[in-house]
């Protein structure tokens, strides 16, 4: 029988070009390894999550070059009308999506009462 997987704490680091002044971009932003293949942390407006397939893992993180084209799942914070950074990104390696669906309701519900 096969344990749950145990998130991890990591590093990953950004590389691109700033859109305004086009000088390359070097950002090192704490994450979790919530699965073996996926990657979550919190950004400005929201979770994003990146599998980790086109991303390069070094000794200190892993890698996101932009040029590559990373796929990735976002969750906007003003889609959902909640304050995600109250969810506990390496607690979702072990909860079904109805669950992080209902986090995302609850949240919603704390911000702005119930309609």
């Amino acid at each position: 029988m096969r344990g749950k997987f145990q998130p991890q704490a990591v590093k990953l680091h950004y590389h691109g070009i700033a859109f305004n002044t086009k000088q390359e971009v070097h950002e090192i932003s704490d994450a979790w390894l919530i699965s073996a293949d996926i990657i979550g942390m919190y950004s400005d407006d929201g979770l994003v999550f990146y599998e980790t397939n086109r991303l390069e893992k070094k000794s200190d993180g892993y890698h996101l070059y932009e040029n590559n084209y990373p796929r990735f799942f976002m969750v906007d914070t003003s889609k959902v009308d909640a304050d995600l950074r109250k969810i506990d990104v390496s607690e979702l390696a072990n909860i079904s999506f109805t669950d992080f669906v209902r986090i995302g309701f609850k949240l919603g519900r704390e911000n702005y009462g119930e309609i």
